[in-house]
């Protein structure tokens, strides 16, 4: 397996004051392996250390201590190298002002190396791709702050990068600008295979783009899965709440596989289920064997939010 980013050991010290020097230590002693082509997400409450790792990673911070390995080359030796073939993306998009939307994905074009015909030719493309054509034209400071998010993903794209940071990027935007944001990132992903690690605070958002999930707590990975296996691991799966008629034990349905925890009384009981999609009808016909009838049937999912709740407490 070829990894785009590989850690160990990652440390990461901010001193602040003079006549008294105060530490902050974001990052302490972080490990991760990012495979090629995956799509990964970096969740973690405010100030664990999520834009300090995006920031070591594309060059913009260099580590105190441990070895970071992006695309197969360390970041401390070959940051040059490493910089032509990634990007990064900002929720929090800040481009030079006075320039308008073309002036800025050129000068960006120019910054990557890339020659004057195929930069034009990027350039319209991007413009296209990500429905800038009509305010080309527009300066930054005129733009609406989801259209400064659609240029700051679409500069992020010209240099055609092989590893793609997003901090946060639909950070601010209303659902319907949101929306189109996340389209254009899945896009890019299935169909170009880039591999793409993003730091967010939208559970749902993570849920729905990222293959992989690793949170971090304190400046370290606390937890790293699929968003189901960390659901699983954590006991957060989905709770199925049963009213019946007719005597019940909790045994039937305790030996049955995906069933987490089994909690019984005289006419309820409530069956924490990793996955209520793949177990519902075992449990079903599990009553029916049984003899018993239901009377009523609920579900409640857990989500991302469920996960972060518990691993941040």
């Amino acid at each position: 397996m070829r990894l785009a980013v590989e850690i160990k050991g990652l440390r990461k010290r901010f001193v602040s004051g003079w006549m008294r020097r105060r530490e902050n230590e974001a990052l302490r002693g972080l490990d991760l392996r990012v495979p090629e082509g995956a799509f990964w997400g970096i969740l973690g409450p405010n100030g664990a250390g999520k834009t300090t790792l995006l920031c070591i990673l594309s060059s913009l911070l260099t580590p105190d201590d441990g070895e970071v390995r992006v695309l197969g080359r360390d970041i401390r030796v070959h940051s040059a190298e490493i910089c032509r073939r990634i990007n990064l993306s900002s929720g929090n998009a800040n481009f030079l002002w006075s320039l308008n939307v073309r002036e800025n994905l050129e000068y960006y074009g120019m910054l990557y190396g890339l020659a004057r015909k195929p930069r034009r030719k990027k350039v319209v493309e991007l413009l296209e791709v990500f429905g800038l054509r009509d305010v080309a034209t527009v300066r930054f400071d005129e733009l609406s702050t989801g259209t400064k998010q659609k240029l700051s993903l679409a500069k992020a794209l010209i240099n055609d990068p092989e590893l793609l940071f997003l901090d946060e990027p639909t950070v601010g935007l209303d659902p319907d600008a949101a929306q189109r944001i996340r389209q254009s990132i899945q896009h890019l992903h299935e169909n170009k295979g880039t591999t793409i690690l993003m730091t967010t605070h939208n559970m749902q958002e993570a849920e729905t783009l990222c293959e992989q999930i690793a949170f971090l707590v304190d400046g370290l990975i606390r937890a790293c899965g699929s968003p189901r296996d960390l659901k699983r691991e954590l006991r957060l799966g989905d709770t199925l709440r049963i009213a019946f008629r007719g005597p019940l034990t909790s045994a039937p349905f305790e030996s049955l596989v995906g069933v987490l925890e089994v909690h019984m009384n005289d006419s309820t009981c409530r069956i924490l289920v990793d996955d209520h999609q793949k177990r519902l009808p075992r449990i079903l016909d599990q009553f029916v064997r049984e003899g018993v009838s239901i009377r009523d049937l609920t579900i409640q999912e857990s989500d991302l939010e469920d996960v972060f709740i518990a691993l941040t407490r």
